[in-house]
C-alpha cells in the first residue's frame, strides 16, 4: 500500500474573500477553494466587514479542502494563516467581536491622522512603535484614536485588538495571539509591548495587543469543538501566521534573494524589494533583518509600501463601463494610437498610501481627448497602476535597481496587464507559477513550523515562475510617462 502524503491547509482572509489551499512540502498546490464575503460602506470613508463572516467563510473553505484531501489520499498536518491588514477586530474579554471590523481601506480617521502629524514626531513614533510608522487616515494609530473618541461604548469593552487571522486563530484554538508585524501601530515591533505613554494616550490600563509570537509558531492545537466546525482533525497544530503582505513576500523569494523586487497585485498592492542595510526611503515600511530567521545570509531587510488601488482599479473600470473583468482586460489586445500612449492616469481613487499617505489625493486623467476610445481609457488606467508600482519600487530601490521583480497575486493573472507592467517598470518580471502568493507563504510558514528543513529542502520549487522581459523600445516612453505621472503629486512623507 502506498504511503499517504501529508499536506497543510493555508487560509488567507483577504479583502473580499477567504481563500484556502492544500500544499505539499515540495510547494505543490494540491487544491484550491474560496468563499466571498461582503464589504460594507455605511458612510463616506467608512469601510467595514462583519467578523462573523470571516469564520463562516473559513469553515466552508476548510470543509471543502478537507473533502478534497480525503479524495487525494492526503492527511492534513497543520493549518497556516494569513490576513489582510491593518484590519482591526475589536474583541471583548471572552474573544467575541464588539462590532464591525474596520478594514485597511477605511479612511474615517482623517482628523486623527492630522493630530498625529502635529503632536507625535518621528522620534516618538520610533520610541513607541520600534519604527517610524507612516501614519495616515488608514493607519492603525489614527483608527484607534477615532474609536476612542467616537465609539466609547466599544472602546471601554475592548480587551483585544486583533487582525482577522487572530480572530480566526482564536476560533480554531481558543487562544488569542498575533505576530509582531500585525501588531505594529499597537505594540513595539521589537518587544511586543505597548509603550506606557501610548497606553495612557489610549486610556487603557492593560495592553490591548494579543500576546506576540513568531509567525511560524504554533498558536495551539485545533480544539475538538473547532474540529467539528471546520471538518479538520482535532489536535493538529494551528500556525500563528503573518500579514498577507509578508506571507506573499515570503512566497516571492525576496527573503531568500538579495535585491529581489516584488509586486503583489490584489485589490491593493504590495511593492518593494529586499536588501542589506542602507537608508530608508520616506513613506515606506522598513522590515528589519531578523524579524524571522530564514532565507539569505546575512538576513535581508524588506523595504516596501502598500498602495491603495491595484485590482480595485479594474473593479472600478468594470462598474464604469458595465463590463466584466475579462471583457475589460480583453481591450488591452486592441492596437494603441500614438496619442493614446500619452494619456496618464493616476489611480488614486480612494487616496493613496505609500509613499504619500494622503487619503485626499484624487484620481485623474491627463491627455484624454474626444477621439480616445474605451480601450484607450482602460489601457491608461491599468498603466497608471503600473506607474504607481514604479513610484514605490524606485523609492525602495534608491540608487541600485532590483535584479528582477517577482509578480504574484490575484490581479497578476492576465498576460496583457503583466506585459504592460513589465514595459512600465522596465525590469524583468518573474510571474510566479502560483499566483496565490499569500496562501503559498502561509503554507511555507506551516511547513517550517512542522519541520524547518522541509520548507527549504526543495529551494526554488517554492519561488519559480516565468520571465517577462521589458520592451526596451518603450523605455523612453516609460520615462516620459513617469515624469508626467509624478508632476503635481506631493513629496513622499512619513506622516
Amino acid at each position: 500500500m502506498a504511503a499517504r502524503r501529508r499536506a497543510v491547509i493555508a487560509l488567507d482572509l483577504g479583502t473580499g474573500s477567504c481563500k484556502g489551499a492544500l500544499y505539499s512540502c515540495e510547494g505543490e498546490r494540491l487544491a484550491l477553494a474560496g468563499r466571498d464575503y461582503p464589504v460594507h460602506r455605511p458612510a463616506p470613508h467608512f469601510v467595514e466587514q462583519e467578523p462573523r463572516d470571516y469564520l463562516i467563510a473559513a469553515r466552508e473553505v476548510s470543509r471543502e479542502l478537507s473533502d478534497q484531501a480525503a479524495g487525494l489520499g492526503a492527511d492534513i498536518a497543520a493549518v497556516g494563516l494569513s490576513t489582510q491588514t491593518p484590519t482591526l477586530v475589536f474583541l471583548d474579554q471572552s474573544g467575541m467581536p464588539l462590532g464591525p471590523a474596520i478594514i485597511w481601506e477605511d479612511t474615517r480617521a482623517g482628523a486623527e491622522s492630522e493630530w498625529w502629524t502635529r503632536q507625535v514626531d518621528e522620534g516618538k513614533r520610533r520610541e513607541w512603535f520600534g519604527l517610524d510608522l507612516p501614519i495616515g487616515a488608514a493607519s492603525t494609530p489614527a483608527k484607534l484614536m477615532w474609536v476612542l473618541r467616537n465609539r466609547p461604548e466599544v472602546w471601554t469593552r475592548t480587551r483585544w485588538i486583533g487582525q482577522p487571522k487572530d480572530y480566526l486563530g482564536f476560533d480554531l484554538t481558543g487562544r488569542i495571539c498575533t505576530d509582531r508585524w500585525c501588531a505594529k501601530g499597537i505594540a513595539h515591533l521589537a518587544t511586543g509591548e505597548v509603550h506606557p505613554e501610548y497606553l495612557a494616550l489610549l486610556e487603557k490600563s492593560v495592553s490591548p495587543s494579543p500576546p506576540v509570537q513568531s509567525p511560524e509558531s504554533v498558536s495551539g492545537p485545533l480544539t475538538v469543538e473547532a474540529a467539528g466546525r471546520y471538518g479538520l482533525p482535532a489536535g493538529i497544530p494551528v500556525i500563528n501566521g503573518w500579514s498577507d503582505a509578508l506571507a506573499g513576500i515570503l512566497a516571492s523569494g525576496a527573503f531568500h534573494h538579495k535585491r529581489r523586487g516584488f509586486v503583489l497585485a490584489g485589490t491593493s498592492e504590495i511593492v518593494g524589494l529586499s536588501r542589506v542595510g542602507g537608508p530608508r526611503s520616506k513613506g515606506l515600511f522598513a522590515v528589519p533583518a531578523g524579524l524571522i530567521e530564514l532565507g539569505a545570509t546575512p538576513p535581508l531587510e524588506l523595504h516596501y509600501g502598500p498602495t491603495q488601488a491595484g485590482g480595485a482599479t479594474l473593479d472600478w473600470l468594470c462598474r464604469l463601463f458595465g463590463r466584466t473583468a475579462s471583457e475589460i482586460l480583453g481591450l488591452l489586445r486592441e492596437p494603441e494610437s500614438e496619442t493614446a500612449r500619452r494619456i496618464v492616469f493616476r489611480p488614486h481613487l480612494t487616496g493613496e498610501r505609500a509613499p504619500y499617505w494622503d487619503h485626499q489625493l484624487c484620481a485623474g486623467f491627463d491627455g484624454l481627448r474626444v477621439e480616445h476610445r474605451m480601450a484607450d481609457v482602460v489601457r491608461a488606467a491599468l498603466r497608471g497602476v503600473a506607474l504607481q508600482e514604479r513610484v514605490v519600487l524606485e523609492a525602495a530601490e534608491l540608487s541600485e535597481p532590483a535584479g528582477e521583480v517577482a509578480l504574484g497575486g490575484g490581479a497578476a493573472r492576465d498576460s496583457g496587464w503583466n506585459r504592460l507592467r513589465a514595459d512600465v517598470l522596465q525590469r524583468k518580471l518573474i510571474v510566479l507559477s502560483d499566483a496565490e502568493a499569500s496562501l503559498r507563504g502561509a503554507a511555507l510558514l506551516a511547513w517550517r513550523a512542522l519541520d524547518s528543513s522541509l520548507a527549504t529542502r526543495h529551494g526554488e520549487d517554492w519561488f519559480g515562475g516565468d520571465a517577462i522581459r521589458p520592451d526596451r523600445d518603450f523605455e523612453q516612453a516609460a520615462d516620459w510617462l513617469m515624469e508626467r505621472f509624478r508632476a503635481g503629486l506631493p513629496s513622499p512623507t512619513t506622516t
